[in-house]
């Protein structure tokens, strides 16, 4: 759509705003206030705290954790991702019986454990879009002649992208049969439709067109999703109208022209039934994503910070980075320097929204977390067309958004749809250098964009023919999997010994924290050169006390991303 009103705490950024010129609806509470999803909470584990027996029972190496999980009635867990894990880190949901389950102070309580590296509840997230009233319905961002737009029309005669560079579309689902989105859906080579089997044996059963992970289904065909606080106005075209920016079929004589003419969507539809988008959806689509290794993930959707949530969110970042999945995400609608995640993630692209006067648009979040902006007002995009949407919907899309009741096709304002202009540029520049690992290619998104003189910090604007033109601005940077940190002995009643290696000259900063979260050791240094590092630590605090016998956290933070190893103190 276009900024969005919000579909609840976890939902694709969606501001409600009315017609041009008219007073907007208040933005929506921070994530913080919501109550997660009754429950459930979610934590990312490197699989030495947290069991499962063979019908989801919980335990743990640690009495002290099984203790927590008693306190809080937290019985049954499940493997998300099927199981897999992503890298090194399994996700896992947790579930309680108890009646006054607090999600929030388990997860926190299981955080200051130092056993985990994430636990957050099962937040809501919201959709980064806002419905508005249309001015012109075409597509000035392809090309307007003047300089507002990121000379696309001129990139696709260098570059028009392959069909093995997939651009992965996590939102409200995709209209598969959409006239401008049909012939470019990415079907899964390994699976034969409709045989209830799972061919590829990736654990889903007839995933030939992607995956629906809030049904968990294999229809990723978009549904209802009524925003409460737009009166219950239908969001559920966010998805396809998102699609449509990345990809829709170009040069074929029908509706509009997508940034990646010959890359796929592949999608991955994290609303339910409901009309709910949940972490817990979100997750399982980041281990598919991963496990696929899709060259481009696009996430119009975001929350804002609140506690564990920012861990959680970067634990997912990484490990899809490692798996070769640039992320590319709306930087948030609440026209702030309020960080969203994953957005605010190292590792992510994340993307500001201008207008057609070559402004930031008012709408658009800003600030150090926003690396790169492009068009995200009045934009013009497909709708679903594969359910029909109520009354009060439709005449909302009439007056305000440009529908014309027949064609699929509409505008919108949001960073929602900034982000997939973006990711199409993104696969363009895949298709051209695919050996280029995901952070080469957002660096040099980045380095090839226009400096612009705007009111606040978003970046350089998209220039589309210089990302695929220009490759001496941005060299290949290096990946967190390619830093290493090993401690040894371990367990250990001495010294230990902690070696890291960095790829790169850069900067690095090592701690050891102990299990509530105290810093018990820093180590000097922050900018280092490339190869081995070793430090020992002798069991001391900054005071020269020695450590009482337990779990510590030793903690490598990079440019790159954080990374981090247990120690245990023996007596």
């Amino acid at each position: 759509m276009s900024r969005l009103p919000s579909v609840a705490a976890l939902t694709l950024l969606v501001l409600a705003g009315a017609a041009r010129g008219a007073e907007p609806v208040s933005p929506d509470p921070p994530a913080a206030t919501d109550p997660g999803v009754t429950g459930h909470i979610l934590i990312a584990d490197d699989a030495s705290c947290v069991r499962l027996g063979a019908r989801g029972e919980l335990a743990s190496h640690y009495g002290a954790v099984e203790q927590l999980f008693a306190r809080h009635g937290l019985v049954q867990g499940r493997a998300l991702c099927r199981g897999r894990g992503i890298g090194g880190t399994h996700f896992i949901e947790l579930t309680s019986r108890e009646p006054g389950f607090d999600p929030a102070a388990a997860a926190a309580a299981l955080r200051a454990t130092g056993l985990v590296r994430a636990a957050v509840p099962d937040v809501r997230i919201r959709l980064h879009a806002l419905p508005n009233d249309p001015d012109v319905a075409q597509q000035w961002w392809v090309e307007d002649g003047g300089f507002a737009d990121v000379r696309l029309a001129a990139a696709w005669d260098v570059e028009k992208g392959i069909p093995g560079v997939r651009i992965g579309i996590m939102d409200t689902g995709v209209d598969l049969g959409h006239p401008d989105l049909a012939s470019k859906i990415w079907t899964n080579p390994g699976e034969i439709p409709g045989n209830g089997i799972d061919d590829d044996g990736n654990g889903y059963v007839d995933d030939v067109h992607g995956w629906d992970f809030g049904d968990d289904d294999a229809d990723p065909d978009p549904e209802p999703v009524l925003d409460s606080s737009s009166f219950d106005l239908d969001v559920g075209f966010h998805g396809t109208f998102v699609a449509g920016i990345a990809a829709a079929a170009t040069n074929n004589g029908e509706g509009i022209a997508g940034a990646a003419w010959n890359c796929p969507v592949v999608p991955l539809k994290v609303a339910n039934s409901s009309g709910e988008l949940t972490l817990e959806a979100i997750t399982e689509a980041f281990g598919y994503a991963a496990a696929n290794h899709i060259e481009v993930l696009n996430i119009s959707l975001g929350t804002p910070d609140s506690a564990g949530v920012a861990e959680y969110f970067q634990a997912l970042v990484d490990e899809a980075t490692a798996a070769g999945v640039l992320v590319v995400a709306s930087a948030g609608n609440d026209g702030t320097a309020d960080r969203n995640f994953p957005a605010a993630c190292t590792g992510v692209l994340s993307v500001a929204a201008t207008d057609p006067t070559n402004a930031r648009a008012s709408f658009s979040n800003y600030g150090p977390a926003v690396r790169i902006a492009a068009p995200g007002a009045s934009m013009w995009s497909a709708i679903a067309t594969n359910y029909t949407v109520d009354d009060f919907s439709q005449l909302f899309y009439e007056l305000f958004m440009g529908w014309d009741g027949e064609r699929p096709y509409m505008e919108g304002d949001g960073t929602s749809f900034s982000s997939p202009l973006v990711a199409g540029a993104c696969a363009l520049v895949r298709s051209r250098h695919p050996e280029w690992p995901p952070l080469a290619v957002e660096a040099h998104m980045v380095a090839t964009g226009d400096a612009v003189a705007y009111d606040q910090p978003i970046g350089p604007k998209l220039n589309v023919l210089r990302a695929v033109t220009d490759p001496t601005l941005s060299a290949p940077v290096a990946s967190l999997a390619d830093f290493e940190l090993h401690v040894a002995p371990n367990p250990s009643s001495e010294s230990s010994v902690i070696r890291y290696d960095l790829p790169a000259d850069g900067t690095a900063r090592l701690r050891v924290f102990d299990c509530t979260g105290r810093l018990m050791h820093e180590f000097p240094g922050s900018d280092m050169s490339a190869g081995s590092h070793a430090v020992s630590w002798d069991g001391t605090d900054a005071h020269g006390d020695p450590a009482s016998p337990g779990v510590y956290l030793v903690r490598l933070e990079t440019p790159r991303g954080t990374i981090f190893r247990k120690l245990a103190r023996v007596r």
